[in-house]
């Protein structure tokens, strides 16, 4: 048997032109620089200095919608509205040494984070309002990545009055404490807030208000004090019966009461007046502004209306008077108060016993019209008075006088005071009072 040696293949020997070779070493060369220029562009993409630039530009040019994009995405956890991001951008465009303060504490955070001295900035206290953190997760699976992170604070506030509402930007938040006592409100993202305290007393409802502008470059401990300014009001009218009305509200006290209305604000803000009912109608007096703790009314209590109408009476009174006197029969006086008929009546049983006679002319009756006072003795008892000058003749004669007897001029000063009963005036006394000269003063006449 004939054996066959196996056939040994032959090397193939390839040789590289200079020009394959020179090709194939720049392919090389650019795939480096490929892979070294995306590694660099990744990095700038990453880099905590480029995401600083950004947030700086974006305040600068007043960018709200980029600053808001900014900050937005990674703070994700909290209600993150464009008024934030706005607010941010106007307190430090209007500040530039703040704003250099603040891009400086960033940059030195992104240099500690970069070293690796720290991950995070969320519990340092001297930490600003926008501070740096380093993601969890590599961009990438390469590179280190940062973003913004927005600190929240709890706000202390203070106040002087027990039970005061705490409200920020008009929303209810809290109830203040026992006098002195601090409540604190939050958590709130950095911003513009306007905080009021609003005491609800039972005249008036005392508030003040203080603007916040939380933008700290550190830990939030001032606190709001709101002082609230009540005081007690002494009030006193020309009568004591009159209700006591503060901004159109009836508090239901009376000035005999001599209660002192507080706390109320002495500032000017509120409103007082007081107010009868009298059986004639509703009189009020003039409305004075609270601005000290003294306040003093004048009530008119009879409109001109009223005055015609107690003239009148106290005129029909007079000028029947001599009627009932010449008939000495009480049923001829006019407008007088049942109180004084069994007096009139005694009396003309007298001259009536002694044969006493009366003949009268009332010529005219001239009213001080500044001479009315009212005078209220209870609730339901009032009585009006009013000064008059009668200017009259007459004479009183007995029975059996031979001619007819002459009538004698005469003037006299009376004060009729009158009562107010079952809806109209009636004379119920008289009595002579100072003369006025009618010329001098504003009077009524009538003849």
């Amino acid at each position: 048997m004939i054996e066959i040696a196996p056939v040994q293949p032959k090397k193939l020997a390839i040789k590289l032109s200079k020009k394959a070779a020179i090709f194939i070493a720049s392919g090389l060369i650019a795939i480096l620089l490929l892979i070294a220029g995306a590694y660099c562009l990744g990095k700038y993409l990453t880099d905590e200095q480029r995401l600083l630039d950004r947030f700086e530009h974006a305040v600068q040019a007043d960018e709200a919608d980029k600053l808001l994009k900014l900050l937005s995405s990674s703070n994700e956890d909290i209600p993150f509205e464009r008024k934030t991001a706005e607010g941010i951008a106007e307190y430090l465009k209007a500040d530039k040494a703040e704003l250099d303060t603040l891009m400086e504490r960033l940059r030195s955070e992104g240099k500690r984070l970069r070293s690796g001295e720290a991950q995070s900035f969320d519990n340092d206290e001297d930490a600003a309002f926008v501070y740096l953190s380093k993601k969890d997760k590599k961009r990438w699976f390469l590179y280190d990545d940062y973003e913004f992170k927005i600190k929240r604070y709890r706000i202390p506030v203070r106040t002087n009055y027990e039970g005061a509402a705490i409200r920020v930007d008009g929303e209810e938040l809290a109830t203040a404490g026992e006098d002195g006592s601090t409540v604190e409100i939050g958590p709130f993202l950095p911003g513009q807030y306007e905080i009021e305290a609003q005491y609800q007393g039972e005249y008036t409802t005392l508030a003040s208000k203080e603007k916040v502008a939380l933008f700290p470059m550190g830990s939030y401990r001032d606190t709001v004090d709101i002082e609230l300014e009540g005081d007690y009001v002494n009030v006193t009218a020309s009568n004591s019966y009159a209700r006591i009305i503060i901004n159109d509200y009836d508090i239901d006290l009376v000035v005999g009461d001599g209660q002192r209305i507080g706390p109320i604000a002495i500032d000017g803000s509120n409103k007082m007046r007081v107010e009868m009912e009298y059986p004639w109608g509703k009189t009020k007096s003039e409305e004075l502004a609270i601005d000290t703790d003294q306040l003093t009314f004048k009530i008119d209590e009879l409109d001109e209306t009223d005055k015609e109408e107690i003239m009148d009476a106290a005129y029909d009174f007079a000028s029947s008077w001599m009627d009932g006197f010449e008939a000495r029969d009480v049923d001829k006086i006019r407008s007088v108060s049942p109180d004084r008929i069994a007096d009139l009546t005694e009396y003309f049983a007298d001259m009536v016993d002694t044969d006493e006679y009366y003949k009268g002319e009332l010529r005219k009756l001239s009213f001080d019209l500044e001479g009315f006072d009212v005078n209220q003795y209870d609730e339901e008892t009032y009585t009006a008075s009013v000064k008059a000058r009668l200017d009259y003749s007459e004479v009183f004669y007995y029975g059996g006088f031979g001619a007819e007897p002459e009538l004698a001029d005469g003037t006299n000063y009376t004060q009729y005071e009158l009562q107010y009963s079952n809806g109209r005036w009636e004379v119920s006394d008289w009595s002579l009072t100072d003369s006025f000269d009618v010329g001098a003063v504003n009077t009524k006449v009538y003849e």
